[in-house]
């Protein structure tokens, strides 16, 4: 109770902030006295075009080209991005709700070579938590708070506080950033997979056909055999075959492998 009164002892000094440089910051303290984080940083998402960094309080963990590589395309692989294009709520969302059933085992998310977030000194993350907002039509903002394996993941009354302070952080961020909104309304999104689908289908398409494209671009963001099954309305086993040919059509045995192609590919596709 005495965090949320220091939090709404801060409102009005937050409010005064919008649109001005210091409100990310002063964010950061007041919600890191509501439960404390060890990095944060806001990213915008304006629909199908790249994403603009909005904060950085990441501590300089990854070398600055691996950013650069993040928005010039490896966040195509990122769950809160396939969330924003999904149309999830506005509010506080533990990443492990937003992400597909074998996001965090993937190389995406334990890469410091694509990851924006972690480092080989750091180690992987303990819990990212991320505050979605939408400023306007097809933009969603989001602003993601992390702790460090050493850390821990946040617990369930650090949780309860800051889902309590969400609607203020969530209204701040729509404020701050309307600016970000073009002037005429967006294309709505109406099916976020096929977005991402199209980014896929550059990605050897001498060797795959469009269904093993689509099985690709769901692997590499974390989907097990079982859940693309789900999502393409067709058996596991059969999953697994696609994945066997895919395999011998781009001459690779591993996931590995297949992650490290793609992401060379893109990077060599958005330059």
């Amino acid at each position: 109770m005495q965090a949320l009164a220091a939090w709404n002892d801060a409102a009005p000094g937050l409010v005064g902030l919008i649109g001005r440089t210091g409100l990310p910051p002063t964010l950061d303290a007041a919600l890191g006295a509501l439960a404390p984080f060890d990095l944060s940083c806001a990213f915008a998402y304006p629909g199908e075009q790249r994403p603009l960094l909005l904060h950085d309080n990441l501590g300089g963990v990854a070398p600055p080209e691996i950013m650069r590589n993040y928005l010039s395309g490896t966040y195509l692989l990122d769950a809160v991005y396939s969330a924003c294009l999904r149309g999830a709520p506005e509010g506080l969302h533990r990443l492990s709700e937003l992400a597909p059933d074998e996001f965090f085992g993937g190389d995406y998310y334990n890469s410091p070579d694509v990851h924006p977030c972690i480092s080989m000194e750091t180690g992987s993350l303990a819990e990212e938590i991320v505050f979605l907002a939408t400023p306007g039509d097809g933009l969603y903002v989001a602003y993601s708070l992390l702790r460090q394996a050493q850390s821990g993941a946040f617990s369930k009354d650090e949780f309860a506080r800051l889902a309590a302070a969400a609607p203020l952080a969530t209204a701040l961020m729509r404020q701050h950033w309307r600016t970000l909104a073009p002037p005429q309304p967006a294309p709505r999104i109406v099916d976020g997979e096929a977005v991402v689908e199209r980014a896929f289908r550059t990605f050897a398409p001498a060797e795959l056909t469009p269904r093993e494209q689509t099985i690709v671009s769901l692997i590499l963001r974390g989907h097990s055999s079982l859940s693309i099954g789900n999502n393409l309305a067709i058996a596991e086993g059969t999953v697994k075959i696609h994945r066997k040919h895919i395999y011998a059509k781009l001459g690779i045995s591993s996931q590995t492998e297949l992650f490290n192609l793609f992401v060379r590919h893109i990077l060599a596709e958005r330059v």
